[in-house]
């Protein structure tokens, strides 16, 4: 019997051999194997997703955005019942203010809000659903990590996985055990969390001038204003196709065809022409505000009085066919900007350049906050006369702020109308040439060598792909930005005496500050395919039972292989007394 039991354990129970190894690792392997071995429903191996975190930062004191970044977390879809410190994934169309907020009061630890790409065009409803919480949440702080994702196959078919999995807390008791042992999950996972306070919370400021002809010292300004930053409720989808980068390619039509006409001492005007490069629009209009300071610190060392005539602000002028110039107190009909609002209105009402609506809003300055609407505001409350160019009739308006403000949504042909008006008054202006039936300037001149319709064209549709091709979020647009860089050299080809200015927040009391880890390019999202907890502790019972069950086998072999001998010597003599039986009824038949 021993050397039975010797050869049983030799060859069977040894896990180095063939037969242990049928006994032991192979039953192993194939419990493990569904969760550890199967390979992804929509991927093989870990995903990489490019999300974009909610922006973040202060101003004035008050904090703005969402004010976490690190993620490791189960995700399940936004209509699961129990969120309970998991992550919620969830499409744009379905999320709402109040089922926002119901989100935060379950207790989820993060958001991810799947998006339409910004390289197509959006529809109507969802610029609204998107403008609906931009108008919100842009305004207050959030206490959870919000992501978003641009919709692509992957995200698609990421969705539609967590979508797939059945919500078993409605169900029985037996079920809800069975879901929470079988069902897979899916852990998303953001390693760079880092959003500290930054140390270089600065701007930039570009401005250059042409001088007039005559005394420089004695000749008046006409300031023309564009920021040229963006925001919305993510950092790196921040294009501002019509708000701002249509007004900033005004300004630069407005720069070249100017400076050809400052270039000849017979086509200079008695006008100090000054342009400015405006940064932080977005945030409260820092860099007129930074303007408006240096400006008045200036005259009042050299006790000079103000020479400004009026501030032309351009904001938004990439769509629709409609004009309207917003202003705090309105013109008299001798001041600059009077005569510039008639030479408007009677260009429009003849349809110079084609057809265009012009009309003059009038909007009193709230002097009991510190926040103003209109970038002219700014100079209108320092007095200086001002006001501002847009085909937004309120400042309100939700797409002034939005990521759904994307390049598809410009009408190049509306640039170039607008450009066409607004230059043909203001040419009129400085020559004091205001008979709209009389063409001060021969056309064929400003459309001249680089001035043709198609290089008009061709400049417009360049320089509008160059500045969406970036998110111009201030945070992001520091000294050696694309965008910064190119605004300056421009200016100095164009321009003379240019200038690019710092803008620093008090040290006490900073009007702005940014957070690290802001960037265009979006963070890395991680998605691993995971087992809920108890399907270890299940595995491991299972396991254990598997292994006690073979350990008794082996140590109680010779009573188990006893039994057996005995079972078989009990069958053998039934089966030889049934064939005994049967042959003897077989004979007697016959």
């Amino acid at each position: 019997m021993f050397e039975i039991n010797d050869l049983f354990d030799t060859f069977i129970f040894r896990t180095t051999t063939l037969t242990g190894f049928l006994f032991y690792w192979l039953p192993i392997i194939c419990i493990l194997s569904p969760t550890y071995l199967s390979p992804f429903t929509f991927v093989d191996s870990t995903q990489e997703f490019k999300a974009y975190r909610m922006a973040q930062y202060d101003l004035y004191g008050q904090a703005y955005g969402s004010r976490q970044a690190f993620i490791s977390s189960e995700v399940r879809l936004w209509s699961h019942t129990n969120l309970n410190r998991k992550a919620a994934l969830i499409r744009l169309e379905k999320l709402t203010i109040e089922r926002f907020r119901s989100l935060i009061s379950k207790g989820i630890n993060s958001l991810f809000v799947v998006i339409p790409p910004t390289t197509t065009p959006w529809t109507a409803e969802q610029k609204t659903d998107i403008c609906d919480l931009e108008t919100i949440l842009l305004g207050e702080s959030v206490p959870i990590p919000v992501y978003f994702l641009p919709e692509t196959q992957q995200t698609n078919e990421l969705y539609k996985s967590i979508e797939s999995r059945r919500d078993s807390t409605k169900d029985s008791a037996l079920a809800v055990l069975y879901d929470m042992v079988t069902a897979d999950g899916y852990q998303l996972s953001v390693t760079t969390g880092k959003h500290n306070q930054r140390t270089d919370s600065v701007l930039y400021n570009i401005n250059g001038k042409l001088v007039g002809h005559g005394i420089e010292e004695r000749l008046p300004k006409i300031l023309f204003v564009a920021h040229y930053d963006s925001i919305g409720l993510a950092n790196g989808l921040a294009q501002g196709a019509d708000s701002n980068a249509s007004g900033v390619l005004i300004l630069l039509k407005l720069i070249r065809l100017f400076s050809k006409l400052y270039s000849k001492q017979t086509t200079r005007a008695k006008y100090n022409l000054h342009f400015l490069f405006a940064a932080g629009g977005k945030l409260n209009y820092q860099g007129s505000k930074k303007w408006i300071d240096d400006y008045h610190d200036q005259k009042q060392q050299q006790q000079l009085p103000n020479d400004v005539d009026v501030v032309v602000c351009l904001d938004s002028l990439g769509q629709s066919n409609q004009l309207y110039m917003h202003v705090s107190k309105p013109p008299k009909d001798t001041q600059t900007a009077g005569i510039l609002r008639e030479l408007l209105t009677q260009l429009t009402e003849k349809s110079a350049h084609g057809p265009l609506t012009f009309e003059q809003i009038h909007k009193k300055i709230l002097k009991t906050s510190d926040f103003v609407a209109w970038e002219h505001e700014k100079y209108s409350w320092s007095k200086l006369p001002a006001f501002t160019l847009s085909h937004f009739n309120s400042s309100k308006t939700c797409s002034h702020s939005s990521i759904s403000d994307i390049r598809d949504d410009v009408d190049l042909t509306s640039i170039e109308r607008n450009y066409q008006y607004i230059s043909d008054a203001l040419i009129r202006l400085i020559f004091n040439k205001t008979d709209i039936n009389l063409s001060i300037i021969d056309q064929n001149f400003l459309l001249s060598d680089q001035q043709s319709e198609y290089d008009q064209l061709t400049f417009t549709k360049q320089w509008l792909t160059f500045l969406t091709n970036y998110s111009r979020s201030p945070s992001l647009l520091t000294k050696t930005h694309p965008i910064v860089l190119a605004l300056e050299q421009y200016a100095h080809r164009y321009l003379t005496n240019v200038i690019k200015t710092t803008i620093r927040p008090n040290k006490k009391d900073p009007e702005f500050v940014f957070f690290d880890g802001d960037d265009d390019q979006g963070r890395l999202l991680y998605v691993y395919r995971i087992k809920p907890a108890i399907f270890d502790l299940v595995l491991a019972i299972f396991i254990a039972a598997y292994l006690g069950i073979v350990y008794m086998i082996a140590a109680h072999w010779s009573t188990i292989l006893n039994i057996l001998l005995r079972y078989k010597s009990v069958t053998n003599m039934f089966s030889s007394s049934s064939s005994s039986q049967y042959g003897a009824y077989k004979r007697k038949i016959n």
